[in-house]
């Protein structure tokens, strides 16, 4: 790959972040979630053809992981693992709404087997950091809503990651039960070690920084942990923001770390968070979408948009109201399910590539992404208001 002249990234860092600040002021003065604002400003530069250079992108993920590490922070394991169990309920319930939507729509659209499965293991690929983006900014990601949310995020990857796997095995012919399963239990195991590990040396993890007298070791020290198992963590191809969230809930488990490694690295957050979001509504170009689109895949694309939201509500409420869950609780759940980005669209483009999704499924997706990203905000904070 080609060196980034220096003065290309850091003109780029900065138009994103201005970017993403003149759309923030905009956005939360109508009362809107600025979140809602870094993905506009995505979506414009997108249409205006503004391309991310390799060191934009890797900001723009240290701003995610940063996000979900701080997240972590603020909360606690034992608070997390009493919700764990409603929370695996709802991730089954949006899993299976998706499988089964996916296969509506195949019947609807007269699509074969194939199509109907990569359309349904696309569905269950949630991705809920704008979500939990929301809700951080409402003051609610510790009501039981926000903790059942992020317990379904963790319980979905896993289902999601074993899924992926099965289905693209079963379409290219090679599909191995006992690799699936070795793969998805070891990503499991992997994230509840990490979270109860951490619990364990926080304390120790403070004396030490303390006793080598190292300028904010404890910062420091902990950053470097972040970083370290975010690789490992996309190496064994698990989420690496649910397992920042991991590491956060383990160093939590000792307050006074918690409290100060949160204080000292929010400005971080502030600064990069910005940038993956912004990136998010970037990976959208609102012309391929619309452009050269007939009336039959138009057709298609809003089938597949309509089931994408109708896979996660449905299936999430349900599951929520049969945990005792209120109704308003239950749809902010089973909404804040429904935004899907990166993993829906590689399972996507996989498919497509392997010629086993037509295009105009593909671009439903995309319309899915793009719609979600807009609308789940604006949807949260209206049920909060009411």
């Amino acid at each position: 790959m080609a060196e980034v002249p220096v003065e290309v990234w850091l003109l780029n860092v900065a138009v994103l972040l201005i970017m993403a600040k003149l759309f923030e002021a905009f956005i939360i003065r109508i009362h809107l979630p600025k979140v809602l604002g870094y993905v506009l400003a995505g979506l414009l530069l997108a249409s205006l053809n503004f391309e991310f250079d390799p060191v934009s992108r890797a900001l723009s993920t240290l701003g995610i992981l940063l996000l979900l590490f701080h997240a972590g922070l603020g909360e606690h394991l034992r608070v997390f693992l009493r919700e764990l169990k409603a929370a695996g309920i709802v991730a089954i319930g949006g899993v299976i709404g998706a499988i089964l939507s996916g296969f509506l729509v195949g019947l609807i659209a007269n699509f074969d087997v194939r199509e109907s499965l990569a359309l349904g293991v696309a569905y269950a690929a949630t991705s809920v950091s704008l979500t939990l983006k929301t809700l951080e900014d409402l003051g609610k990601l510790s009501s039981i809503e926000g903790r059942v949310i992020v317990g379904a995020a963790v319980v979905d990857d896993v289902i999601g990651l074993a899924l992926l796997g099965a289905a693209f095995g079963i379409l290219t012919g090679s599909f191995d039960p006992v690799a699936v399963t070795a793969t998805a239990s070891i990503a499991f195991a992997f994230w509840f070690a990490v979270a109860f590990s951490f619990e364990r040396v926080s304390k120790y993890l403070l004396r030490l920084t303390y006793a080598t007298g190292i300028e904010e070791g404890l910062l420091v020290t902990s950053f470097i942990i972040l970083l370290i198992l975010a690789y490992a963590a996309l190496y064994i191809r698990l989420s690496a923001i649910l397992l920042a969230y991991a590491l956060g809930l383990g160093l939590s488990g000792y307050p006074y770390v918690g409290r100060r490694i949160s204080t000292k690295i929010y400005p971080l957050v502030a600064l990069f968070m910005p940038l993956f979001f912004v990136y998010a509504g970037a990976l959208i170009n609102i012309k391929d979408i619309f452009l050269s689109t007939s009336l039959r895949e138009l057709w298609v694309m809003l089938l597949v948009l309509s089931f994408g939201y109708i896979s996660k509500v449905l299936g999430c409420f349900v599951a929520s109201k049969g945990m005792g869950m209120s109704t308003r609780d239950s749809l902010i759940v089973g909404i804040g399910m429904v935004p899907r980005a990166e993993v829906m669209l590689v399972a996507a483009a996989t498919a497509l590539e392997l010629n086993v999704m037509h295009r105009s499924t593909y671009l439903g997706l995309l319309l899915l992404t793009l719609t979600s990203s807009i609308l789940v905000p604006i949807i949260i904070k209206i049920l909060y208001r009411r």
